[in-house]
């Protein structure tokens, strides 16, 4: 019998009319004292992390701007995201990676391509790592709003499903992640 893995929900709405969705990384979303967001999450994987807030954030059609902000994770989910909005993904085999992305195993296959060009072509990133000071994403927030009230661009509902997760999810990239230990351990 194949169990599935449990993931603990790890953000919350906010108001649905708010172009912004916050992202706090590694940092839990509820100590971010903010308003005005659309969504607010935590992030903490380069692969079925990224995937699931991708997913999430195209669900509302006013969400145009990504505020990344908090502490960065074991696993590089920031760095995916800067490089998913700079370089893209590219085939290899059959699996999707975030070019240039410094983590082992940046694989975004388990959503539709039509998905990830809709997140690249459409949403903003503000990249704010680093940053735990409400008072300032609190700022960013309101200056996204005001930005957004000027030109509001509304996209359409995508909603592709959540990627599906099971005991064997992680194990395809086994082989990747196993070269890439063995290369830096050679360099």
């Amino acid at each position: 019998m194949m169990t599935r893995s449990v993931i603990q929900k790890a953000y919350k709405y906010g108001d649905p009319g708010s172009p912004v969705a916050i992202l706090t990384l590694a940092c839990p979303y509820d100590k971010f004292n903010v308003k005005g967001y659309a969504i607010i999450g935590s992030c903490f994987t380069e692969n079925l992390g990224v995937q699931i807030v991708i997913t999430n954030i195209l669900k509302s059609p006013k969400i145009r701007y990504l505020i990344m902000c908090g502490e960065e994770s074991q696993h590089l989910a920031g760095d995916a995201f800067r490089a998913l909005h700079e370089y893209g993904v590219s085939n290899t085999g059959i699996y999707r990676k975030i070019v240039g992305c410094k983590s082992p195993p940046p694989f975004i296959d388990d959503i539709p391509m039509r998905t990830i060009e809709e997140y690249q072509d459409n949403i903003v990133l503000v990249d704010m790592m680093g940053v735990e000071d409400a008072g300032v994403i609190q700022q960013k927030i309101d200056e996204c709003i005001a930005t957004y009230n000027k030109n509001p661009v509304i996209r359409k509902v995508m909603d592709t499903g959540m990627p599906e997760v099971d005991e064997f999810t992680w194990k395809k990239y086994s082989a990747f992640v196993e070269s890439a230990m063995i290369k830096k351990l050679v360099e």
